[in-house]
């Protein structure tokens, strides 16, 4: 019971700032302009900071932990391409294809992930477990962001160089190489950087509530269930399992293998919605689908984080 209540108070907070977004939204404190402006922030300045600050204070890896973020990022791209297999056999869209493949890889594992695996299985694994972050938002989020821009038109060549440029990869891509590197910010630009950081989870959160009460284009339809369900079910179940079966045949260390998967059971990350909603794909079935994985991963992180527990002992 303690333990489920201590992963609740670490999701709560998430699901109470969505919950504020949409209430200002209903009580006409922003409309539509404004929650695309908030989008905007987040997009260019928040994530970016905020990803920089994180990944450039990651360790570097050994060998062995090398083979567990290699078998963490096989895991990752085998239930993308299984949910665009899926979507091409029912006959989903290009934009529920590419939208459920992103919004069923890339967790929310910098924001919620690393402070629950911390106060569930101890700060070693959490440290070991950083290189995920990494992981997600270079490897799996490129992959995603290029998916959309197929989706949305572009050619392939032109949708990976945009999932390049994307600043959220940039930045990671930034953090990875001064983690790698030992290079440090100036001490004044990495104060701002990292009070800039603080704000970019949050805003995000409430943003995504306002979208979801928001109409929206009323031209577009209703996003389909059936890509925000197959997309839930894998993030919060096929994944994690994945993860654990993948990074124990890469005979990587225990922690990390632990902290994996625990970071694999996390919910859809605010990200995938902000992404989608700058392009413009699957904009309404990524918002609902991020507050899907959060409402339930109040039940199925704790279920995750509690078997890991005894996996320990």
């Amino acid at each position: 019971m303690d333990l489920a209540l201590s992963v609740l108070s670490r999701v709560l907070p998430f699901f109470l700032l969505v919950g504020a977004g949409g209430a200002m939204a209903r009580l006409r404190l922003l409309d539509d302009g404004m929650a695309r402006g908030l989008s905007a922030y987040v997009f260019w300045i928040g994530f970016p900071a905020l990803l920089i600050h994180a990944l450039s204070r990651i360790d570097v890896t050994d060998a062995a932990l090398l083979r567990g973020l290699m078998a963490f990022a096989l895991a990752a791209l085998a239930v993308m391409a299984g949910l665009a297999i899926l979507g091409l056999i029912l006959g989903w869209t290009r934009e529920e294809r590419a939208g459920a493949a992103l919004a069923g890889g890339l967790g929310n594992s910098a924001f919620l992930g690393l402070p629950v695996a911390a106060a569930v299985l101890g700060p070693e694994a959490a440290r070991l477990a950083a290189g995920v972050v990494a992981v997600d938002f270079v490897l799996v989020a490129a992959t995603g962001i290029a998916l959309l821009g197929w989706a949305s038109g572009r050619s392939v060549g032109h949708s990976v160089l945009q999932a390049l440029s994307n600043p959220i990869v940039a930045a990671s891509l930034i953090g990875v190489v001064m983690a790698l590197t030992g290079l440090r910010l100036p001490d004044l630009l990495d104060r701002a950087i990292a009070a800039t950081a603080v704000s970019g989870s949050p805003v995000a959160l409430v943003t995504l509530g306002a979208a979801l009460v928001l109409s929206g284009d009323q031209t577009r339809p209703a996003p389909a269930w059936g890509p925000i369900l197959s997309a839930t079910a894998a993030k919060l179940v096929i994944l994690p399992v994945l993860t654990w079966i993948l990074v124990g045949l890469a005979d990587a260390p225990t922690a990390f293998r632990l902290g994996a998967t625990l970071l694999a059971a996390t919910p859809t990350a605010v990200n995938v919605f902000i992404q989608t909603r700058t392009l413009g794909v699957f904009e309404r079935g990524a918002a609902r689908t991020v507050a899907l994985t959060t409402a339930l991963a109040c039940i199925t992180l704790s279920g995750v984080a509690m078997l890991l527990t005894r996996a320990v002992s």
